[in-house]
């Protein structure tokens, strides 16, 4: 009978399907952990059964005196994704390991994310990608003044936007007459 018992608890948990699941990490550290998880995966020969980790990042871009930097902003700070089998060697690997604070909604047995939430997730990943590609501080026939130059301190409405150069079309008046100015993002702020 005792046998039977270690049985059972040594299978407490098998799935041979491919699944997804959420981590919860410590906030800062998700691509340590990312490469923590890959080690310990190597060295336990699970690379069959952990096959897919996902850390999503948009790049992010802005203009910086007059320049275009881009930078990585993670969409889920403090959380990752991975799909995989599932049994309790590879749980007791992924939940012990370092920065790994929890599978979310798992108290005694990890929850796979269903289908619905990881469209929802990818969709989301893909918007804020879109939304991303250029932050522009500023919209058509905003009133703006020049901070620097020749025109310094004088107010005009932006007619043009070209975000791929960073770059505005303002209306300025100049002797009496509106005159189109071309200027860079970090040269003008909003009244």
């Amino acid at each position: 009978m005792a046998s039977t018992t270690t049985v059972e608890i040594k299978k407490q948990i098998e799935d041979k399907n491919y699944r997804r699941y959420v981590l919860s990490v410590t906030a800062g550290q998700e691509d340590l952990v990312v490469k923590n998880l890959q080690e310990r995966i190597n060295k336990q020969n699970l690379n069959d059964d952990v096959i897919e980790f996902m850390n999503p990042k948009i790049n992010e871009t802005s203009m910086k005196k007059g320049e275009k930097v881009v930078k990585q902003k993670k969409l889920f700070p403090g959380y990752l994704f991975f799909k995989s089998k599932m049994n309790d060697h590879i749980w007791y690997v992924v939940r012990n390991t370092p920065g790994v604070r929890l599978i979310v909604g798992a108290e005694t047995r990890p929850v796979p994310l269903t289908d619905q939430e990881y469209e929802d997730i990818i969709r989301q990943i893909n918007q804020s990608q879109e939304r991303s590609d250029m932050k522009i501080p500023y919209k058509l026939g905003d009133l703006v003044m020049i901070k620097h130059g020749d025109l310094k301190g004088t107010q005009g409405v932006i007619q043009e936007i070209d975000a791929e150069k960073g770059t505005v079309v303002v209306q300025v008046e100049i002797l009496g007459q509106n005159t189109p100015v071309i200027i860079d993002f970090d040269k003008i702020e909003l009244v």
